[in-house]
């Protein structure tokens, strides 16, 4: 049942009896807001809505006409709902016996109440049990008239980008709460953004805006609050369906994105996601220009500033490597080809010879000679990221997990590809486990899942449009469906004599070059166990004050031995 109103009914008949006459108002007087609003109310009550009221009240009905941008009747009704703010259900009906006039004769102010909703003085009540619309003055309208001017969204409280989508995650809000329709929530929008064209990230927006439709600016805006406000990262349509009133114009946008046509993918500010891990194809991201131009002002976190998984080259320490001959020529060469501006000239050249773009590389040999820190220095050399996977995150228990999980690799590598001014090193370590060779006759499950994975990694280096480095020290179990997809292929031997004392000297200062001799011929150690004796040498020294003489060195060795073998070859 509707809401039964204990207000006396106006009654027509006795109306029409009474003889209305303008009331006097003081035109000498400073207006404000607030004293137009009187006087506004003065004369207008109990006037039946007579036409003379315009020009009785000329004056302050023109200052908060051009002050508000309303018009003469909309200013009327402004002033009769304000005068009654502390009501919370203010209806046709209240404006009906302010004036004077009936109830059915107040309904004709509707539009006008609408209106002010859509320009935030009204907000109007969902009560689904009353038959009647109801309204109430909005906190920012009570504050526009103590302030004397329109609710504007341009003001001292809004000095960033971050208070903008403050502001703009309130409209949103109310939009998705139902309490205003999408005409009003484009009327706040396009408010919001022409009151602060001063902002940076407004001035970028508006470089595009005028190629946009209303409706295209609007999805923008949502999709641009999903990702600040509610962290999102790509977004289905299903995302963005509260934004219509009708599922008719949610189809149509959604139809435009998927052919493209949308003015929002033609024009560089939304793309098809080219990370799901929830491998939905229906997804929509922001587009590099809008994270790092746009809206650079919020640094947003973005799958290349934000994940664990990825080294920053400038965070890598420079490190001196010692290899023998031949692998110093081999990681020489790899090195001059991942220079930005050699790599892309290879891969033009290669493009137009018809051959595949990406690089795969593996690094091979026994553990401790180096392969993963060769990696890191030739990311910290060429100005690469890294995005290292961890395999052991990669298997899981449930069939099909693994599978998903190798796909997500290769999808969010692409995606930093296409974020990056220079392409990041995808690092696969120990990679043992994921480029064995592939099992035939297989039955168990955990063998499909293995042979699987090994597919997909197959088929992802097949059509690989970046650098990949995988690591491992066992290559006697290499399937050869790998062998021919690594461009380059590096064993990484263990060191010779005289790179070992080199290393050995790199190592530990003050050792003579005839020390790092004996050690290096006495102990078959390789680069890791090596540096495994220098920090034991540094923490006996904290530790008891001992001096690094070769004995102590010789000591420290003999204890790195398992099974007191010089010969044994160890890792660590």
């Amino acid at each position: 049942m509707g809401r039964v109103s204990k207000r006396k009914a106006v009654r027509p008949n006795d109306m029409d009896c009474m003889d209305w006459m303008p009331v006097e108002i003081d035109n000498d007087e400073k207006l404000t807001l607030l004293s137009a609003v009187c006087q506004i109310v003065e004369v207008v009550r109990n006037s039946r809505y007579d036409s003379r009221i315009y020009d009785a009240a000329a004056r302050p009905i023109a200052y908060i006409k051009d002050l508000l941008f309303l018009t003469e009747k909309q200013v009327v009704v402004y002033a009769i709902v304000m005068d009654m703010y502390y009501d919370n259900q203010i209806s046709t009906f209240d404006i009906g016996r302010c004036l004077d006039i009936s109830p059915l004769k107040a309904m004709t102010f509707s539009e006008d109440l609408e209106e002010l909703c859509r320009r935030n003085y009204l907000a109007e009540n969902t009560d689904e049990e009353s038959t009647d619309k109801s309204y109430s003055v909005t906190k920012d309208a009570i504050n526009s008239l103590q302030q004397n001017c329109a609710i504007c969204f341009h003001s001292s409280k809004i000095r960033s980008a971050e208070d903008w989508f403050g502001a703009l995650d309130k409209i949103i809000s109310a939009r998705c709460n139902r309490k205003i329709d999408y005409d009003t929530l484009c009327l706040r929008i396009e408010n919001l953004v022409k009151q602060n064209t001063r902002l940076p990230m407004i001035k970028r927006f508006n470089t595009k805006a005028s190629k946009l439709t209303t409706e295209e600016q609007m999805l923008f805006w949502w999709v641009c609050n999903m990702v600040v406000c509610a962290g999102y990262e790509a977004m289905t349509p299903d995302h963005f369906r509260k934004l219509y009133d009708t599922l008719a114009v949610h189809r149509t946008q959604r139809k435009s994105l998927e052919l493209g046509s949308n003015g929002l993918i033609k024009h560089g500010l939304l793309r098809i996601a080219s990370a799901s891990e929830q491998n939905v194809k229906d997804s929509y991201e922001l587009t590099p220009w809008v994270v790092k131009d746009m809206l650079a002002e919020l640094e947003l976190e973005t799958a290349t500033s934000s994940s664990k998984d990825i080294i920053d080259h400038t965070t890598i320490t420079p490190k001196q490597l010692y290899y023998n001959e031949r692998e110093q020529r081999a990681i020489d060469q790899l090195a001059s080809l991942l220079q930005p501006e050699r790599f892309a000239q290879v891969r033009d050249e290669l493009q137009k010879q018809g051959f595949r773009k990406g690089f795969a590389c593996l690094f091979h040999g026994a553990p401790g000679t180096g392969k993963t820190e060769t990696v890191l220095q030739l990311a910290r050399m060429t100005e690469r990221n890294l995005m290292q996977v961890n395999i052991s995150d990669i298997k899981s228990k449930w069939v099909g997990e693994s599978e998903k999980n190798i796909k997500a690799i290769f999808t969010r590598y692409r995606k930093l590809v296409a974020e990056s001014d220079v392409a990041p090193i995808l690092l696969f370590n120990e990679a043992d486990a994921v480029i064995g060779k592939r099992l035939e006759d297989v039955t168990r499950s955990v063998d499909k899942m293995e042979n699987s994975m090994q597919n997909i990694i197959l088929e992802e280096i097949e059509k690989l449009d970046g650098i990949l480095i995988a690591t491992t020290n066992l290559t006697c179990n290499l399937d050869h469906a790998f062998e021919r997809r690594f461009l380059y292929k590096i064993e990484f031997a263990k060191p010779t004599v005289e790179v070992k004392s080199f290393i050995w000297q790199s190592m530990i200062a003050g050792l003579t070059p005839e020390d790092a001799t004996t050690l290096a011929s006495k102990y078959d150690f390789s680069g890791g166990q090596i540096e495994n004796i220098a920090r034991k040498s540094v923490v006996g020294r904290i530790i008891s004050g001992e001096d690094i003489s070769l004995n102590s060195l010789i000591a420290h060795c003999d204890t790195e031995l398992i099974g007191n073998s010089v010969h044994r070859k160890i890792g660590f």
